[in-house]
């Protein structure tokens, strides 16, 4: 029987524990929750979670132990992936300098990886979803939701960078001067094309516009509530509403000149769309597609092929797994507890 491979989505609110065979294929998948308040985040607590639903997800998922060859951990925050060590976390207050691999692998005696987020969700999405079957050596993905994130696999193999900092595409400088970020840059490309500072750019000239409150449909929203989201963008936009589109086009146009830029430094064959934003399938496909040609050199036409993500809430523990088969087929798993 193949190997089988365990991944581990930490999350602020919830962990996703699941279990794959040796192609990708998610066999059974369980939720739990991180902690009902502050205090029940502690570290120790958590990881407790974490193996608990480990050992919940294998006991139901048919699969002898013995065969389950490795795990993944992915988490949020700031880490030291070589390591396996969470230097600190927004969702995760409490965490500071946390062993997370050695602590969890510990638990279940079973050897693991530790990965962000989002370079496992792009290692799930090369595996076994939007570049499932297509002999593809080099996928770069976009999450597009609250901020703007990035995960690359070249060759086959995630890439992490020198100081596990790779692919922080958001944060890419695409506005020289532009609005300031919350990470202390000016201009990033999370400002232009997140579904919140989207949305907060398309609220701020509709306040300052009094003809724009008069004439979009989105002005009833705002006299209701003070404000309005990039969902709400989305669908006005859908709907026809002019300043709504405007408001999409601009931040479709700005994901777009972030995608032909990864095609210049890194000619991937597939630039996967996911996160929030994605849920808007071919509307989003189609006005990145559209800037994305205008806007490409005349030189030759792009290969690179633009997707929509298929593996929607499950990427994390789908990805999960599939760097710790990675590391597994590569004889590169760090040893129990360490």
């Amino acid at each position: 029987m193949p190997p089988f491979y365990l991944g581990l989505d930490l999350g602020g609110t919830n962990v996703k524990a699941g279990v794959t065979d040796d192609t990708g294929r998610l066999i059974t998948k369980v939720s739990v929750p991180t902690g009902s308040k502050p205090s029940d985040l502690a570290p120790g607590l958590v990881i407790d979670r974490m193996i608990a639903a480990a050992n919940q997800v294998i006991g139901t998922s048919g699969i002898a132990r013995s065969d389950v060859a490795a795990m993944g951990i992915l988490a949020p925050g700031q880490a030291s992936l070589s390591k396996g060590v969470i230097i600190r976390s927004a969702n995760l207050p409490l965490w500071k300098n946390v062993h997370l691999r050695a602590k969890v692998a510990r638990g279940l005696n079973l050897p693991g990886v530790l990965e962000n987020d989002a370079n496992a969700a792009a290692y799930g999405e090369y595996w076994a979803g939007a570049g499932k079957n297509k002999k593809l050596d080099n996928l770069f993905m976009f999450t597009l939701g609250t901020g703007v994130g990035g995960g690359l696999v070249y060759e086959g193999r995630v890439v992490r960078g020198s100081s596990d900092f790779a692919a922080e595409i958001g944060h890419m400088i695409i506005v020289p001067g532009g609005e300031p970020c919350g990470c202390g840059q000016h201009g990033c490309l999370e400002r232009y094309c997140s579904g919140r500072y989207a949305g907060e750019r398309a609220v701020k000239r509709l306040a300052a516009s009094p003809k724009i409150r008069r004439t979009s449909s989105l002005g009833k929203i705002f006299k209701e509530k003070g404000t309005f989201t990039a969902a709400d963008i989305t669908q006005h936009a859908r709907a026809g509403d002019k300043f709504a589109r405007e408001s999409w086009e601009e931040a479709c146009r700005y994901l777009a000149l972030a995608c032909i830029n990864v095609c210049h430094f890194i000619d991937p064959q597939m630039i996967v769309l996911a996160g929030g934003m994605s849920l808007a399938g071919k509307f989003l496909l189609d006005s990145v597609l559209k800037h994305f040609d205008r806007e490409w050199w005349k030189m030759t036409r792009p290969t690179t092929k633009i997707s929509l993500a298929r593996l929607g809430n499950d990427a994390g523990v789908i990805g999960a797994a599939g760097v710790a088969k990675d590391a597994f087929d590569r004889k590169a798993l760090p040893q129990i507890g360490r």
